[in-house]
């Protein structure tokens, strides 16, 4: 089984109070037999929405959901592609890559 092992965020994540907040409460929320999807979210919405320039380029690492997300002629109008992408930067990458 994969370990629960926490990524140490990027320098921009350590620097925006809102990113800080919002990481808190995943993991805080992490630890709860809840779970912690909505915050999951949440962090990766404000990150596209506010720091479209950290967002992460597609992953060339065997990723499973990456190539179906580039077989969409529709561009990403909701943003998931690259709230997908941006959730390596705070999640573990085995848990991460699930959405």
């Amino acid at each position: 089984m994969d370990s629960l092992e926490w990524p140490v965020p990027p320098p921009f994540m350590r620097n925006c109070v809102v990113c800080h907040a919002l990481a808190t409460a995943l993991v805080d929320k992490a630890e709860s037999p809840v779970g912690c999807f909505a915050e999951q979210v949440t962090l990766a919405r404000h990150i596209v929405r506010d720091h479209p320039d950290r967002v992460p380029e597609p992953h060339t690492d065997g990723c499973a959901l990456c190539p179906d997300y580039a077989k969409r002629n529709d561009g990403d109008p909701a943003g998931v592609w690259a709230e997908h992408r941006t959730r390596d930067l705070f999640m573990p990458t085995h848990v991460a890559r699930l959405m």
